[in-house]
């Protein structure tokens, strides 16, 4: 796990630039950072202030010799930069930017490829040696063997760009459901710029931030702002997942969206399941097992992040017996949010998995004052602003794992988009059960006919012509989902025009399918998948997601839908198939509550002063989008319980926060 930096300049190129979007991403690699410079004929490999001693010495040709800013003033178009996390392969040996052995292929990579064993030894067979342990030199082999359909041999998380010298042509890739950002910005001069975390682009010569006010009116709206490939910030863009994208440099420059062409490289494979349920639920685990032990390879220690739900408690409770199989010792370490307050509190279920699993716990205990004190911090690690204080809490997990010297996390992020884990899977059920005249189960399952009606208006209105469908969207945001942040806003700014992510036309929700693929590769995964690796990365610590194992997802998408939901349970296949492995009282809760925080006790009741003295201070860099006197309203009111406490409040405040502290300007 790492970050990285690149630059195609026109013409030629300021070495500083490189060397200051690498600098301020060292909480991304603090074990080594790195450059190799191009110009049409040559490279030029160089270190920084923080490349480790031993890559000065060692000998390889993509170890440096040289610093960075030595070489100023030369006739430079093309850079790359790295900062390392050191998780495979600690040696200097595995120093990025890398080279293959002709030296024609660099790369510049973030991520993990977790088969790169069996791949690596594929390619020893077909002729070629390794000098190092590290999956970065299988990728730059498999890439010079198979070219861009080496993709579809990797399993794990990546982003990376390949520089081909002979063909003076770039390469970017983005793994199948987006975990490792990509982002990429056009300077006003036409320059091409790549990074892991938009901040990066915030150095360099000729940058305004701007806001996408589109996208504004999302996030405002509805939390959402990562079911697109644009940001906040108007001209930064992000490589879709499952996308790449190949071009010679010399004719690289944005189309007329000022973007990229893109590739779609991943095409989720969807070939429905005949067999029987329990010949489901083994399959299934055993792409389950796989995963979770494929996640575990790492040359530093692992350890989970458990939040007592069915996910993150599975796969603790199977590396747990993958211990003992294994006659491994050592206790495996977890670590979790929890809360003073009885109501928000999952406590008790943890300490369940606790006991059972034999783990060593560590708990974190957040205070409300300071998410107030630690705000602004947080908006500038995250990039954007954030709907809510999981966010916050996510981000204490990941300190603590550091400060106890465990530098890669498992968690069960990813299993809810695809297992019925918000449970819209049960309309499809309910529909199944429609359509086959079973209207007695129906009835018994859904306990009213007022429900029934709601479950049949949803599905007729997906097949209602475009034009009422668009009627009923419009009603929809202005009268009922969208109607109290949309009195929040400014009077000019209401005018924005606004489609909404959860209307849009590619939202397709006639079958499991469209609705899992939806959740995996627009809202509200990827949000989720941003804020897990600013938080990890925050803290220097590699985040890993077991559920989005690519072959687990595929074939867990090819089943029926009563084998994802049944009456008693949501994830039905998943509850089943850990039997035996998690202790049935949590396998078999039924009071699940996701992943929850204190915030409306925080904002009401114990801090409420401090929050309102943290938007009045902020809103001012707002001004033209938030209007301040019926925020103010909004805030008094949620306190006096008139209005329903939401995460409005959130959303509102540390969007003026991102303003101030990004400098976001309207136009």
């Amino acid at each position: 796990m790492c970050g990285i930096s690149g630059i195609i300049a026109k013409s030629k190129l300021d070495v500083h630039e490189i060397a200051k979007m690498n600098a301020i991403i060292n909480h991304r690699g603090p074990d080594d950072e790195g450059f190799v410079l191009f110009n049409e004929t040559n490279f030029m490999v160089a270190g920084g202030d923080d490349t480790a001693a031993e890559s000065w010495d060692a000998e390889a040709d993509y170890c440096p010799k040289q610093q960075v800013n030595s070489f100023i003033g030369e006739d430079i178009n093309v850079a790359f930069g790295h900062r390392r996390l050191s998780i495979l392969d600690l040696s200097p040996k595995g120093h990025q930017p890398m080279c293959s052995a002709n030296t024609r292929y660099w790369i510049t990579y973030n991520g993990e490829i977790y088969n790169y064993a069996e791949i690596k030894e594929e390619l020893i067979g077909l002729g070629y040696s390794f000098v190092s342990h590290t999956d970065t030199e299988v990728i730059l082999a498999a890439f010079e063997t198979w070219g861009k359909e080496c993709l579809n041999k990797f399993t794990g998380m990546w982003a990376f760009a390949i520089y081909d010298r002979e063909e003076r042509s770039i390469f970017l890739s983005r793994d199948r459901y987006g975990i490792k950002p990509l982002y990429y910005w056009f300077s006003p001069s036409g320059d091409f710029y790549f990074a892991s975390e938009i901040k990066q682009f915030t150095v360099l010569t000729g940058w305004r931030a701007v806001l996408n006010k589109t996208r504004a009116l999302d996030f405002l709206y509805s939390t959402s702002c990562d079911h697109t490939d644009e940001t906040l910030f108007k001209g930064v863009n992000t490589v879709l997942p499952g996308h790449c994208f190949s071009l010679n440099v010399d004719a690289l420059k944005p189309n007329a969206n000022g973007k990229i062409d893109l590739i779609k490289w991943y095409n989720p494979l969807h070939k429905p399941f005949k067999g029987s349920y329990n010949e489901a639920k083994e399959i299934f685990l055993d792409h389950f097992k796989k995963s979770v032990e494929l996640h575990l390879i790492s040359d530093v220690q692992v350890g989970s992040a458990l939040s007592g739900g069915l996910d993150s408690s599975s796969i603790v409770s199977y590396i747990k017996i993958l211990l003992d199989k294994r006659n491994k010792k050592e206790q495996q370490k977890t670590f979790s949010a929890c809360s003073h307050y009885k109501k928000f509190d999952e406590r008790y279920w943890m300490d369940l998995v606790v006991k059972d699993a034999q783990v060593d716990a560590h708990f974190i205990y957040t205070k409300g004052e300071d998410v107030i004190k630690e705000a602004e911090k947080m908006v500038w690690q995250i990039d954007e602003p954030y709907g809510s204080q999981a966010v916050f809490l996510s981000n204490k997990v990941f300190q603590s794992a550091k400060e106890n010297d465990v530098l890669v996390l498992l968690n069960g992020l990813g299993a809810d988009e695809y297992l019925s884990g918000y449970g819209v899977f049960r309309l499809f059920r309910y529909r199944k059960l429609f359509m086959s005249f079973k209207f007695y189960k129906l009835y018994k399952e859904c306990r009213s006919f007022k429900l029934i009606f709601f479950v049949l208006l949803e599905y007729m209105l997906l097949y209602l012509p475009k034009v009422v469908s668009k009627w009923y969207g419009d009603f929809s945001r202005k009268n009922l989902v969208y109607k109290g942040v949309y009195r929040l806003l400014d009077n000019s700014f209401r005018k924005t025009k606004y489609i909404g992510p959860h209307l849009a036309s590619d939202y397709k929700r006639h079958n499991i399918i469209d609705i899992a693929e939806y959740h995996l590769f627009k809202e509200p995964l990827q949000k989720y998948l941003k804020y897990e690796d600013r938080n990890s990365m925050a803290h220097s610590v590699e985040a890993r997601v077991p559920f989005l194992e690519h072959r687990l997802v595929e074939f867990a998408s090819s089943l029926p839908v009563d084998y994802l939901d049944s009456p008693d349970d949501s994830k039905r296949i998943l509850v089943d198939a850990m039997k035996g492995i998690l202790t049935d009282i949590v396998r078999n809760r039924k009071d699940k509550k996701g992943f929850i925080t204190p915030e409306s006790r925080w904002f009401k009741d114990d801090f409420f002063d401090e929050f309102l003295s943290l938007f009045k201070e902020n809103v001012v860099y707002a001004k033209g989008i938030i209007n301040e006197e019926r925020a103010l309203e909004y805030f008094h009111a949620v306190k006096s319980g008139k209005v329903k406490f939401t995460y409005t409040y959130w959303r509102v405040i540390s969007f003026c926060i991102w303003m101030k502290v990004y400098k976001v300007n309207l136009t």
